[in-house]
């Protein structure tokens, strides 16, 4: 008897979409808040402990909500930047009026950028507020039921949040459903998220 291939759906914790939220397996509904990071180099000793305060402090006054904090190695998206160079390249091949060291030229700044991409050196640290919902019973009343628990949850992260990091210049962003399986499909695949759209 053959073992069955284990597919990317059969591992991820993910059902599929509902009204701009991610819906999983478990019966829950997520929300992702990406929360632009602050430059601890530039703060003084006072500063870091004051944000670190105010940051634990607005756990503490949000813990009945369990928001879960993740940060995470994100890559630098070129897509627009390599499908410019990719016409660059492709023009040069087809006119004969183009220099072959100019092709070949043009060949190695399309391949090096691509490494850049794909280069976790590269990447960029992202930092997300992530909120979750459990349904009491997977029907579409207890769906439409969480979409408005967790939106409220979602309003009153986003205020708290903003009153921690205002005065840093932080901003907050509430991830669309397609952002926020972006965001997953890089957490659990990091090279291949990098070619998806």
């Amino acid at each position: 008897m053959s073992e069955k291939e284990t597919s990317f759906n059969d591992i991820s914790p993910i059902e599929g979409v509902y009204s701009d939220f991610i819906y999983l397996k478990e019966h829950a509904l997520v929300t992702m808040i990406k929360v632009k990071g602050v430059n601890f180099d530039l703060l003084s000793l006072y500063e870091q402990n004051s944000i670190f305060d105010e940051y634990g402090a607005f756990l503490a006054q949000n813990i009945h909500y369990r928001p879960q904090t993740v940060s995470m190695t994100m890559p630098i998206k070129m897509g627009d930047y390599l499908r410019k160079w990719k016409v660059q390249h492709i023009k040069s091949s087809q006119d004969q009026d183009v220099n072959e060291n100019l092709r070949q030229l043009r060949a190695s700044y399309l391949y090096e950028y691509q490494k850049t991409e794909t280069d976790l050196n590269m990447a960029v640290k992202a930092h997300f507020i992530v909120l979750k919902e459990k349904l009491k019973k997977p029907t579409l009343e207890y769906l439409h039921e969480a979409e408005i628990k967790l939106t409220e949850k979602r309003e009153e992260i986003m205020r708290a949040i903003h009153q921690v990091l205002n005065a840093y210049d932080s901003q907050q962003e509430v991830l669309s459903a397609n952002e926020a399986l972006s965001v997953l499909h890089q957490f659990l695949d990091y090279k291949t998220s990098i070619y998806q759209n």
